[in-house]
């Protein structure tokens, strides 16, 4: 299905594989946010031009519904509403810009975001990690490695406590793979930030950072 992005932003013509690219995920967002930010400041718009009519019926002498505030919400009480919308839109906008999904392009040779796992007691924990073939052959089945991990201070959580599940996946054309990242914290794994690496076997460029946070364990 062909698409288009018309002037104004809108995202109704956008194809149906944006929705397993991250970063056409947030430009949509952005742009139903955009639409939902006019269509309410045309209400507003729409309320205050009212209201200042009912005043300016009141300042002349007339008696109207508008003027004696009966037909029409209280202006402040509106404005008040209105600028927790803004709020809320602004807040989300900000979380979807800032949002760092972990993928792996296997056909350019690219990585973004990061591997992130966190946990303060000893099991599993666990991430996603994205794999996108975004190129017209199929590249076969791909298997993921992680190096060892390690801390500032050399404490080291070794690679056998990392797996994949599943722990390869087949990448034909235009596809995208969700993986997920385990990793066994052990008892004696002392709390600490471990950094490491995930490889994609087969494609030597490809690399993304992982990072386990094991925090303080509580008494």
């Amino acid at each position: 299905m062909a698409g288009r992005t018309d002037d104004d932003g809108s995202i109704s013509d956008l194809p149906w594989a944006s929705v397993f690219d991250p970063a056409a995920n947030v430009r949509a967002l952005s742009a139903i946010q955009a639409r939902g930010l006019r269509a309410a400041t045309d209400v507003v718009d729409r309320f205050v031009r009212i209201t200042g009519r009912g005043f300016a019926m009141k300042n002349s002498g007339e008696e109207s519904d508008s003027a004696n505030g009966s037909a029409y919400p209280e202006l402040g009480r509106m404005m008040a509403s209105w600028q927790q919308l803004m709020g809320q839109l602004g807040q989300t906008v900000v979380g979807a810009a800032t949002s760092s999904e972990a993928t792996l392009d296997l056909v350019n040779s690219a990585a973004t975001g990061e591997a992130y796992l966190e946990t303060a007691e000893p099991g599993i924990t666990a991430a996603e990690v994205w794999l996108h073939n975004r190129g017209a052959d199929d590249l076969g089945t791909v298997r993921l490695r992680c190096s060892d991990l390690l801390a500032h201070d050399g404490a080291l959580i070794p690679a056998s406590c990392i797996r994949f599940e599943p722990d390869a996946v087949p990448m034909p054309a235009r596809c995208s793979r969700g993986i997920t990242v385990e990793a066994s914290v052990l008892q004696e794994h002392s709390p600490g930030r471990y950094r490491g690496t995930v490889l994609a076997d087969g494609h030597a460029d490809v690399w993304l950072p992982v990072v386990l946070n094991i925090k303080p364990r509580s008494s």
